[in-house]
Formats: structure tokens, C-alpha cells, sequence
């Protein structure tokens, strides 16, 4: 039987070639280049298994057809073990292991005052390093935990992404709408490490829920940007079906606990600031969310409620010196409302601080370190990249998280890990 996404997606792609027709075919001009990656990662916790595998790859085309029409199509493929890996009561889906989809599939038209794209696309609200609140769009792989894999981590989403410019003297900005019809949701680790201890059924099952069809279910949202003597604002807001899940108990037995996934519709607004002084940039962003759905426990059943969340973030880029340069970033997020035996805590406040070293010959050492405050909870993340080649990066490095059992970072223990990885760019 045909997929019905798979039809619908073969049937966008051919639209955005038909749409392509009247430019001129000898001034066209297009690129193909592409990577692919491996890594090996060794457990340190005795409950994991020994050795976790990460593959990625991608194939785009990027595509000219005039200084004004332009086309960008991807396909990638990822096979991550980590749900297997990590898993202790729940069989992970093959999907969680292996997975080939479309990446950033648009056509972008632009003129000196707007520019419009249509299409599956990444749009990246707030730039902080870490914990980045108002990178609302997107949903997410969050079994990247690699900091510095995040931009890996983000999975394009159907859009109508419309942007138009202004200026007037020293102020400059933008207007910026976004439209899509078809919400999509994240790929999360195994329920087991977070919860699986609080239920005592030796095998849990969890049923997710499937991406609405298409023009089913929309959301819709914008954002105005400024910059006014080296200060930049941004005001923004998106109704959008929850990228996370909550839970909700299907059936239960001595032996099984089977849950349903849900996505509820929330909608987040927020102020994003940023300003130079110095050679430092000092960032803030500040992300209120509503009717936010998060479950508890009451008299061992599972139930939710619905609550809204303060998210706020301020950051500090230190300016390279000595070719050392870092980044400091207290956040905290806040819960309006709890329950008792919540799966997560009213309040929760991280402290992260990353140095890094350039080494020359585009060799980079870095180092994070996360402190979580309400329950002692730590982690470092580190790294060495080294370029081999043009074409060519190994990278070699780990990450580590312990602390008090009730802290949130100590909750990823069995992710603790060194590794070893390897990629190639390539161009056709």
C-alpha cells in the first residue's frame, strides 16, 4: 500500500518544478553536494549497552533560476540506536532506529523588499547556545543531547514562510509570517528514562500519535524584528500543536502499562534582545506558553493538567582572546501552576558555561559544563574537531551527566558516553 505522506510529499516536490518552468533553462544553475557521518559512542553506565551507533546523511540540489527564484531539495537518511540502546521496558519502533525523509524542500522567491518561501524549511527563532527557548518552530530529534549537534537536530517542518524589510534612517527590520498545515512532532528518548521507574510493570508500551493530515490541523504565527544603533528586538508569537508529548493511560495489566501519546495546542509568545557592548553581545530571550499539558500521578493513576510556562534566558558571548572565546548563559523555566508527583518540577534554573580554543588549521577544542541548581545536577560536554582534510572532520570527545537522583541532568546517566565520529562533505 502507498503512503499517503509519500504522495503528498512526491506530488509537492513535482509542484515546485512545475512552478519552475517559465524561468529561461540556460541561465539555470544548480549545485549538488551532500555529507555523510558516523559515529561510535562507548556507554559509561553498566545499565547501557556497550556501544551506541549514529549514522547521518544528506543529498541536496540547490537550484538558481533566476537572481530572484531559487529552489533548495534534500533528502536525508538517519539511523541513531540510542532508543534500543537505552531502552528498559519499551520495544523501540523500527523508525526509531532508522529513518529516510525529505529534508528542506522550498522554492524561494525574493525581491529587494520581501522575500516569500514555500515549502519544508528550518526557521530558527533565537540564536542561544544551550538552552534555546524561542526555537519554537521546528520540531526536534531530542535524542541529539550533543549540544553542539543542535542544528542536526531540527526536522523541517511544511510552511509558508513570508518576510518583508523596512528602514527608516538608523532603524532596520523586518515583518515575518509563518503559515503551515500540516504540524509534525519530535522524536524523543525512551519514557523509561525519565519515568519508567515509577511504574511497576515490567514492559511499557507507548502508542504515538500520527502527524494530522494535511490542511487538517494548522498553526500560524509571525514575527517583528528591529535594529536601532546596535540593538536588535524581536517580538514574536506561534499557535502551534505542542512538539512534545503528554501521556495518557491506554490499558494496563500485572505485566504491561500501555500509554497513548498527545499533542495539545499551545501558543507561545515572546522578546528576544540582543545588544553589543564592547565586542561582547549580551542576549535575552523571554518565552510565555500557554495552556501547556504536563502529566502527574495521583493515587498511582495517571492524569495531566493544564498549566502555562515562563521560560527566560540570558546569555553573554565573551569576544576571542588569545584564540579562547566563551559563552555564559543562566536559564530558568517556570511552571504557573503544579500537581503533586508532576513528571517535572515547577521550577527549574541551569547555569552553562562553554569555552573554546581554537587551534589552528580550523582545529577546535571546546568544553561545557551544566549546572542545574534546584537538585544539584551536572554535565560536561567536550570535544576536539579536527579537519584531516577540505572534505573531511573526525571529531573525538564525550559527554557525562551525574548528580543528586531527583535532578533532572542525572535522569540522562545512562547516556554518559565518549565518542568517536567521522565526516565527509562531498560535491558532485
Amino acid at each position: 500500500m502507498i503512503n499517503k505522506k509519500f504522495i503528498t510529499h512526491t506530488i509537492f516536490i513535482a509542484m515546485l518544478l512545475v512552478l519552475t518552468t517559465n524561468a529561461q533553462a540556460e541561465l539555470w544553475r544548480f549545485q549538488t553536494r551532500g555529507y555523510l557521518s558516523a559515529r561510535l559512542s562507548s556507554y559509561m553506565e553498566e545499565k547501557s549497552r556497550n556501544f551506541g551507533q549514529l549514522t547521518r546523511a544528506q543529498l541536496e540540489q540547490s537550484s538558481e533560476f533566476s537572481t530572484s527564484l531559487s529552489a533548495l531539495n534534500q533528502l536525508r537518511w538517519t539511523g541513531n540506536t540510542i532508543n534500543t540502546d537505552l531502552s528498559t521496558k519499551s520495544t523501540p519502533d523500527k523508525k526509531d532506529n532508522f529513518n529516510a525523509f525529505l529534508g528542506e524542500n522550498y522554492i524561494k522567491y525574493k525581491s529587494e523588499s520581501w522575500v516569500t518561501q514555500l515549502g519544508y524549511q528550518e526557521v530558527v527563532w533565537g540564536e542561544a547556545f544551550g538552552f534555546n527557548y524561542a526555537d519554537i518552530i521546528n520540531p526536534k530529534d531530542q535524542r541529539q543531547t550533543f549540544f553542539s549537534d543542535a542544528s542536526e537536530a531540527r526536522l523541517p517542518l511544511l510552511l509558508f514562510n513570508g518576510k518583508s524589510f523596512f528602514s527608516s534612517g538608523d532603524l532596520s527590520g523586518s515583518l515575518q509570517f509563518l503559515y503551515s498545515p500540516e504540524p509534525r512532532f519530535s522524536k524523543t528518548l525512551p519514557i523509561d528514562i525519565y519515568v519508567g521507574n515509577l511504574f511497576p510493570q515490567g514492559s511499557l508500551t507507548v502508542i504515538k500519535e500520527k502527524t494530522p493530515q494535511i490542511f487538517k490541523t494548522s498553526e500560524i504565527g509571525g514575527k517583528i524584528s528591529a535594529s536601532y544603533s546596535g540593538f536588535d528586538m524581536a517580538l514574536f508569537s506561534f499557535s502551534y500543536l505542542d512538539r512534545d508529548p503528554h501521556y495518557k493511560l491506554s490499558s494496563a495489566s500485572l505485566t504491561n502499562i500501555t500509554l497513548q501519546e498527545e499533542h495539545t495546542k499551545i501558543k507561545s509568545s515572546g522578546i528576544s534582545l540582543a545588544k553589543t557592548i564592547y565586542d561582547f553581545v549580551l542576549r535575552s530571550d523571554i518565552v510565555y506558553t500557554q495552556d501547556k499539558t504536563v502529566n502527574y500521578f495521583e493515587n498511582l493513576q495517571l492524569k495531566n493538567f493544564s498549566t502555562n510556562s515562563l521560560n527566560t534566558l540570558l546569555s553573554l558571548d565573551t569576544p576571542t582572546y588569545n584564540d579562547y572565546s566563551g559563552v555564559l548563559i543562566v536559564a530558568r523555566s517556570t511552571l504557573s501552576d503544579i500537581m503533586l508527583n508532576s513528571f517535572r518540577q515547577k521550577q527549574e534554573q541551569y547555569f552553562i558555561g562553554k569555552v573554546s580554543k581554537n587551534l589552528g588549521s580550523d582545529k577546535t577544542l571546546e568544553f561545557s559544563y551544566i549546572h542545574e541548581f534546584d537538585h544539584s545536577g551536572h554535565s560536561v560536554q567536550t570535544f576536539l574537531n579536527w579537519p584531516i582534510n577540505n572534505a573531511t572532520d573526525i571529531k573525538i570527545g564525550g559527554e557525562f551527566y551525574f548528580g543528586d537522583d531527583q535532578s533532572n541532568l542525572k535522569k540522562f546517566k545512562n547516556v554518559s558516553s565518549v565518542f568517536f565520529s567521522i565526516k565527509n562533505y562531498f560535491q558532485l
